[in-house]
């Protein structure tokens, strides 16, 4: 068999099969560099710091009696889940994929234009070129298919534990279905908060009080759930958005009164308070300016949204505006996810000291919450984050792969790492066997890394189908449709490159000479 044109190690003569040592031989370089990699990833899981925390958001110092952890069954699922975790965990995920995505488009293009030029000696440079974008194509869409897949598939990352029963832990920004733009029920909701940690969560969907009443009334199975509190989101001006936190399933909010051509964010303050006795909290922050800080302290509201997993991107000068002023005038800070179903990942938390609240039932924990927060209890209501969140400095962003694989290799667990070794070395035995039977090892692990997500696409998709059956609107069910559409474009993609793989190896006659061994 000739080598012409065969890229990676030298074949055996006459195709027979080699002994052990000489495999290791061909292959040695490549796994020096393997155990160098795992090294170095296991000595920086070693070091006694952990970039997550949680952190007080306010001023960042670490909790005492709190710690985040990734769920068990997390590690099994490790390497392919490391992408997103890299990313998930940067000050500001839009950024961090932005750099990333850049860096590995640039990154595939190299390397495929650098081992082109090295197999065809011959080619013209618009060829090397050409193969160099191919590569980086594929490498581009192959990490925005996974990231799409743990987007919708809504796998559990972190989860915040702590040691005293008598801490509630509390989720007062999130949307259902019941919202327009929510894509997962209730019931998934809380089941989705209490992997997170939570033991508390406040509903607040848009314009609407009091959504699930009926819904929990009806069913004991949420007896078993975190406790909830009623809320909705509005726009009470320009720029300002409000939640209104209530408890009283008999009171009525006038909805004509919310009008964005005014201010009504005192007005909203006044209803809820005297209307409900609930709590009025400011978030989506980048959208208000310094003075506006003030002016809706002045409004009555009883606190403001200093960390949000869905919008990190609070600007500094806005940040300091908010702790100032809650500071001078004694206002609660909350941290949250502001979780309509996208991602599985949470990073905030709002933890209330409350002694005795491991006794209480839901409804007492959450009017309780709410007591607190009116009440301005800004020494029991901490804000708290896994990770610094904000805006990151100007070389973090453009150096966040590096950046973010360093932070996230300081928050690997025992089993993690251990799950690190095994795939690895999992893959590199199946590369090895598929270079011995004269397959592009490549080409095959590509194709099986498409399919498999393309299949949870496809399940992912239905269970959203399924979840927008009970929606305010059709959202869920177009973004389940998407997800079912681009699931089975891959595995399509997957089916056909892996027959088309088959086929070619039938025709050189590797799969009749290796059958008969």
């Amino acid at each position: 068999m000739s080598n012409k044109g065969y890229r990676g190690p030298p074949r055996p003569a006459g195709g027979g099969n080699r002994h052990g040592p000489s495999i290791l031989k061909d292959y040695r370089n490549i796994a020096v560099i393997l155990v160098f990699g795992l090294t170095i990833l296991t000595l920086l899981a070693c070091l006694q710091y952990d970039p997550q925390g949680p952190f007080d958001a306010r001023d960042y110092t670490r909790m005492v009696g709190m710690r985040v952890e990734q769920h068990p069954w997390e590690a099994l699922l490790e390497p392919l889940a490391a992408p997103v975790l890299i990313l998930a965990g940067a000050p500001d995920l839009r950024i961090a994929c932005f750099a990333v995505l850049i860096w590995v488009f640039l990154g595939a293009a190299a390397w495929g234009m650098f081992a082109e030029f090295r197999a065809q000696m011959g080619k013209k440079p618009f060829a090397i070129v050409l193969k160099g974008i191919q590569r980086a194509l594929v490498a581009s869409l192959t990490l925005t298919l996974i990231i799409f897949f743990f987007v919708v598939a809504r796998i559990p990352g972190w989860r915040l534990v702590v040691d005293d029963p008598d801490l509630v832990v509390a989720d007062l920004h999130s949307h259902t279905t019941k919202s327009p733009d929510g894509l997962v029920s209730l019931k998934t909701s809380l089941e989705w908060h209490a992997s997170c940690g939570y033991n508390l969560v406040a509903l607040t969907e848009h314009d609407q009080l009091f959504a699930h009443e009926t819904q929990v009334q009806a069913d004991s199975s949420f007896d078993r759930l975190p406790a909830f509190i009623s809320g909705l989101e509005a726009h009470t001006g320009q720029r300002a958005i409000v939640l209104g936190l209530c408890q009283d399933p008999h009171f009525q909010l006038e909805k004509m009164g919310l009008d964005e051509s005014q201010d009504r964010t005192a007005w909203f303050s006044r209803k809820i308070h005297e209307g409900c006795g609930g709590a009025v909290i400011i978030v989506t922050l980048k959208r208000l300016g310094t003075a506006d800080i003030a002016r809706l302290a002045d409004d009555g509201v009883d606190g403001f949204e200093i960390a949000n997993s869905g919008h990190p991107d609070l600007p500094p000068y806005i940040r300091q505006e908010v702790l100032d002023t809650c500071r001078s005038r004694g206002l609660v800070l909350v941290a949250s996810t502001d979780w309509h179903g996208w991602t599985g990942l949470a990073r905030t938390w709002t933890v209330i000291r409350a002694p005795g609240a491991a006794a209480l039932s839901h409804s007492q924990r959450a009017n309780l919450v709410l007591r607190k927060l009116r009440e301005h209890k800004s020494a029991d209501v901490i804000p708290v984050v896994a990770g610094y969140m904000g805006e990151p400095s100007l070389v973090r962003a453009i150096f966040s792969p590096v950046a973010e694989t360093l932070r996230y290799t300081q928050e690997l667990s025992t089993y993690r790492v251990i799950s690190w070794w095994i795939w690895v070395w999992a893959v590199f035995v199946l590369w090895v066997f598929l270079r011995r039977i004269g397959v592009r090892p490549g080409s095959i692990l590509l194709a099986s890394l498409v399919g498999v997500t393309g299949l949870g696409l496809i399940f992912s998709g239905l269970s959203l189908i399924r979840q927008g059956t009970g929606s305010a609107t059709s959202f869920p069910l177009h973004i389940g449709l998407i997800s079912v559409a681009i699931g089975a474009a891959s595995v399509g993609y997957s089916t056909f490159r892996g027959v088309g793989l088959l086929m070619r190896m039938r025709r050189k006659g590797h799969l009749e000479k290796h059958g008969g061994d």
